[in-house]
């Protein structure tokens, strides 16, 4: 990436796919995660990815995705990090109204 790649990037330009696909990687090899993911996280990213369906549809993705990750953990006899749990309130039908959605 370029100097003038790198200053665009962390004043908030979207890199190229290409550039964006080795930044990924790169952290990737970093390692661990310093701190967990919130739920503002998720559904900011979750929001990004469902750009072409409806609200509607983009909640109810968030729904099924938040129900996954606690049958997995479960699964495997893991109590859900807080996130998870978290998360799992967050995208509950009977805590939002209809016209509140993600």
């Amino acid at each position: 990436m370029s100097p003038n790649g790198v200053r665009d990037f962390v004043q908030g330009a979207t890199p190229r796919g290409a550039t964006r696909l080795k930044v990924e990687r790169w952290l990737v090899t970093k390692g661990g995660i310093e701190r967990p993911p919130n739920v503002s996280q998720f559904v900011r990213l979750l929001n990004e990815l469902a750009g072409d369906l409806s609200p509607t549809q983009a909640f109810e993705l968030g729904r099924h995705l938040a129900g996954l990750l606690v049958e997995s953990y479960e699964e495997r006899r893991l109590t859900p990090p807080r996130w998870v749990r978290e998360l799992n309130r967050y995208y509950r039908p009977a805590a939002r109204t209809g016209g509140d959605v993600a």
